[in-house]
């Protein structure tokens, strides 16, 4: 596995590496074990479910991919930006969250029914995306993902690995809404430098985002853009230390 830190800041890029479509779910053993627990999780979120409790928070990015009425998350970690309020409100899973080593992301996300997520690649090859399924209402072909030109259905209680860097889709055709807890893990190779690796990814998420209202990325040379992508990820890298420090200010208010 290559150990270079690679950051995608446009949609149009290409990961040509040698990272596999999908992860042998059996190297890593905390995978069953979120396995075991996934009812907490859904029991949890059962008023989510049902749809008794709606979620205001939709993805910021990407609104090129779907609509807000096709795809909505509950945010807990996103590059290490941690969405405080929500690890309070929901603090099983949250609980369960933080026993996944070197975990950097986590929502949970609702896909409509007859909705997908256009094909797209993630932020970085620095992590290993998970799906964990809560809610599934149907399997392949008419509910799954596509990593490169390999496909999976997902499962209640069952963890799928597999490398976002790879251009990859999601699709739901049944008449069933579909839940996932997704979540990234750090490699190995860069947790000693996590802070670092995950402020570039923040930027480069920070970037595609403001290309999305501005359309900027196709009128800047490689240089220029690298250069904006490395100071944004200076202000991250200040930043998510002291956000991450927040968690102790909401642990004394409970």
């Amino acid at each position: 596995m290559s150990t270079k830190a690679i950051f995608f800041l446009d949609e149009n890029q290409s990961y040509t590496g040698a990272e596999p479509y999908f992860y042998d779910k059996t190297n890593y053993p905390w995978a069953k074990a979120l396995e075991e627990q996934w009812r907490v999780i859904a029991d949890e979120m059962s008023a989510i479910i049902s749809g008794n409790e709606t979620i205001k928070l939709s993805s910021p990015y990407p609104p090129s991919l779907s609509t807000p009425e096709a795809w909505k998350n509950i945010y807990f970690f996103n590059f290490m930006w941690q969405y405080h309020a929500n690890c309070k409100k929901y603090p099983k899973t949250y609980s369960l969250l933080k026993s996944i080593p070197n975990l950097t992301f986590a929502e949970l996300t609702v896909l409509e029914p007859h909705s997908r997520v256009l094909p797209h690649i993630g932020e970085t090859n620095t992590t290993i995306r998970g799906h964990l399924g809560i809610s599934v209402p149907g399997q392949l072909p008419l509910a799954g993902i596509r990593v490169g030109n390999e496909e999976r259905s997902w499962e209640n209680g069952k963890v799928v690995l597999f490398s976002d860097c790879h251009r990859h889709t999601v699709w739901n055709d049944t008449n069933e809404r579909r839940f996932v807890l997704v979540f990234d893990i750090t490699k190995d190779e860069f947790t000693q430098r996590k802070f670092w690796v995950n402020a570039q990814s923040l930027s480069a998420l920070s970037i595609k985002f403001f290309d999305q209202k501005f359309n900027l990325i196709k009128h800047l040379p490689s240089p220029l853009l690298n250069f904006f992508h490395k100071t944004i990820a200076v202000v991250w890298y200040a930043y998510l230390p002291i956000q991450n420090s927040f968690s102790l200010f909401y642990k004394t208010r409970k």
